[in-house]
């Protein structure tokens, strides 16, 4: 018997040893491959959040640039809209709505309204030459106390211009407000609808839904129209939900009974309850903008317009900001 040296392994065991080897090493590989995968998956999630992190910020920065490039314009062509205080030469404080044509002539009430002479003067607050100097486009200017809104009142030719530039023709995501192309653009339809898009910081008509609150409408009952042939009061009187898949305003009548039908509809489901009478004859402007409460659905803010006068006993003046305060 030697000593020292080792004995050959059975057979058996060596091909049970080699298996071993090779299951061993297929098993490391196995592994390395799972771990190959797992990092590529990783890897690729990796880049994929970071492309998602990196346009997301881009896209935030380019809003809140056109936002602050949209209310930058505003509030230069704002301080460049100086008051045009018409001289004083009625005691008249608001004079009736004249008909518009083919319409008979608004009944009025003597005991609420005084009859307007040819003396008064309709009260034009807002010198609009420069304004037209800059835009021909330009037909008013709409102010609400309490909101933001404060802006201009445009008029293309379509109602895809405006969606996305500013007074001065310049692309912006925040757009203008505009009149529909259909109307005539002096506010002389019985019906002027005016667009505006519902923007998240509030701008533009982002405070129209504030109008679904009673006591919101209670705070602000009226806004104020400049325009180039005189301003108006606007006594609001509904506010409705709309589906922008619908054709749901409408321009002019045929008659009284359809005026005053239309009207009994929308108030009939407004989101607010308002006193102010409306009559045959009178004239209407709607805000129109885009509402979140069900699908492709418009908020519409409807007013009833009634031209101011020029006053002995109190000047008109321009406000310089429709920012709220606070």
């Amino acid at each position: 018997m030697r000593t020292g040296q080792s004995k050959p392994l059975p057979r058996f065991l060596k091909t049970q040893l080699s298996w071993s080897r090779r299951e061993g090493g297929e098993t490391a590989g196995m592994k390395d491959e799972n771990k190959k995968r797992r990092f590529g998956w990783r890897g690729f999630l990796l880049c994929l959040f970071g492309v998602i992190f990196v346009v997301s910020t881009g896209v935030t920065v380019w809003v809140l640039i056109n936002h602050y490039r949209a209310n930058k314009a505003i509030e230069e062509l704002r301080n460049q809209a100086k008051p045009n205080i018409v001289a004083t030469g009625s005691d008249l404080p608001v004079g009736s709505t004249p008909a518009p044509k083919g319409q008979k002539e608004a009944p009025k009430d003597s005991a609420a309204v005084p009859e307007v002479t040819k003396e008064a003067q309709r009260q034009c607050a807002m010198d609009f030459s420069e304004l037209k100097a800059i835009n021909d486009d330009i037909i008013g200017w709409l102010y609400a106390e309490g909101t933001k809104i404060d802006y201009p009142v445009l008029h293309g030719e379509d109602n895809e211009y405006y969606l996305e530039r500013l007074y001065n023709k310049e692309a912006n995501s925040s757009g203008s407000l505009f009149a529909d192309y259909r109307n005539h653009g002096d506010f002389s339809d019985q019906n002027t609808v005016i667009y505006g898009h519902h923007m998240a910081n509030g701008t533009m008509f982002g405070s129209i839904e504030l109008y679904r609150d009673q006591e919101f409408y209670e705070t602000v009952p009226t806004m104020t129209l400049y325009t180039p042939d005189g301003d108006y009061l606007v006594e609001l009187i509904c506010g409705t939900d709309e589906s922008g898949y619908d054709e749901f305003v409408s321009f002019q009548f045929q008659s009284d009974e359809e005026f005053m039908g239309y009207v009994d509809a929308l108030r009939a489901r407004s989101t607010f309850q308002s006193d102010v009478k409306v009559q045959p004859g009178d004239r209407l402007i709607s805000l129109c903008t885009c509402a979140y409460v069900f699908d492709n659905a418009r908020y519409m803010l409807i007013g009833r317009l009634v031209p101011l006068y020029v006053t002995e006993d109190a000047d008109a003046e321009l406000p310089q900001s429709g920012q709220p305060n606070g």
